[in-house]
């Protein structure tokens, strides 16, 4: 072989070299694109499952797990009772009436959880405040009489009356100004003001 034998086939190598070469950077200019494409499609499902999925969780959830009517349920926390609460939000004529149905049911619910213990020591102290308020209402009463007692015992009881004062009460009983202190002093008062009403003890 000669010379140029060989420069022709080193030339034919170069040149299958070189287009094996191109043909790779297309091949991998291709898969970069690809590539770049397939990074893209991620972010646009993601964004099309947060733009129509979550309305339908939303449709899902209230078709079939809301119920508005369902009762609520609180505990509590000092005795550890668990309390139904209800809602109304329905206004009607018949508004009243539905109160009152719950506050029954309520109540009802509320008797059903106390024991027969508890309701032994309610009615005990129930009936203790009872006897406890009558005795109140008893020294009142009586305090009441002995306070009316000793004021006819030492002397008249005046009720003031509109457009008076001490001045023509002293007046009218004593036909003097000088009444004014007396009555003053028999009524335990430290001013001259007096109110519509106002029993005043008028000492003799």
């Amino acid at each position: 072989m000669s010379n140029e034998d060989y420069r022709e086939k080193i030339e034919e190598h170069r040149q299958l070299i070189e287009f094996e070469e191109q043909q790779n950077s297309r091949m991998s200019r291709s898969r970069r694109s690809v590539k770049k494409k397939k990074r893209k499609n991620p972010l646009m499902t993601i964004l099309l499952f947060l733009l129509l999925g979550i309305p339908i969780m939303i449709l899902v959830y209230v078709s079939f797990f809301y119920n508005p009517n369902e009762p609520e349920v609180a505990e509590n926390e000092e005795d550890g009772t668990v309390v139904e609460l209800q809602t109304n939000n329905i206004v009607s004529a018949n508004s009243k009436e539905k109160d009152e149905a719950v506050i029954d049911s309520d109540v009802e619910a509320e008797d059903k959880e106390i024991t027969e213990e508890e309701k032994t020591v309610q009615a005990e102290t129930q009936t203790d405040a009872k006897d406890a308020n009558k005795e109140q209402d008893n020294q009142q009463q009586q305090s009441e009489q002995e306070q009316q007692q000793e004021q006819q015992a030492n002397g008249q009881v005046h009720t003031v009356q509109p457009n008076e004062n001490l001045f023509r009460i002293a007046l009218k009983y004593y036909n003097d100004a000088s009444g004014v202190e007396k009555i003053k002093a028999a009524n335990n008062l430290n001013s001259d003001s007096i109110s519509v009403g106002q029993s005043l003890i008028i000492p003799n």
